[in-house]
């Protein structure tokens, strides 16, 4: 092969390779969420494939030990509840009564859902202003 050739095919090998780490990496981040009730309604199909789940911890139901950095909690929503297990450090948030929380990882067998990733979502820094405050937002810009 003539070396033009050579360097065409190695960069077109290097274009393919970038092209799937590239859809492979914003696959994963543009993925939304299943709900509570969604993942028990879709729970034979998804099977272990990994997933991301939203709901409401159930407060008095937190199990946390820091020595072995394990977390349990029932997650609820919509009239349905998950158990979550999570390994690692508990999120400064999360001691907040009906706290929202967002999960990764992967349904098991027995309905258990093992979190690799646990987010919390605060609801002060997430609420949208009142009609007041923005009315009043707007009568300070005028």
């Amino acid at each position: 092969m003539r070396r033009k050739t050579r360097l065409w095919i190695a960069a077109g090998v290097v274009v393919a390779a970038l092209a799937f780490l590239m859809v492979n990496g914003l696959r994963h981040f543009t993925e939304y969420y299943l709900t509570v009730p969604q993942l028990a309604a879709q729970r034979a199909v998804l099977g272990s494939s990994e997933v991301r789940v939203a709901g409401t911890v159930m407060g008095k139901t937190v199990v946390y030990d820091p020595r072995r950095n394990y977390l349990s909690f029932l997650m609820k929503g919509g009239g349905h509840t998950v158990r979550v297990v999570y390994r690692g450090v508990e999120p400064d948030t999360f001691g907040s009564p009906d706290v929202q929380a967002i999960a990764d990882g992967r349904l098991q067998s027995d309905g258990t859902f093992l979190a690799q990733n646990l987010l919390m979502k605060c609801p002060s820094h997430y609420q949208p202003a009142t009609p007041v405050q923005a009315g009043a937002k707007h009568a300070k810009q005028g």
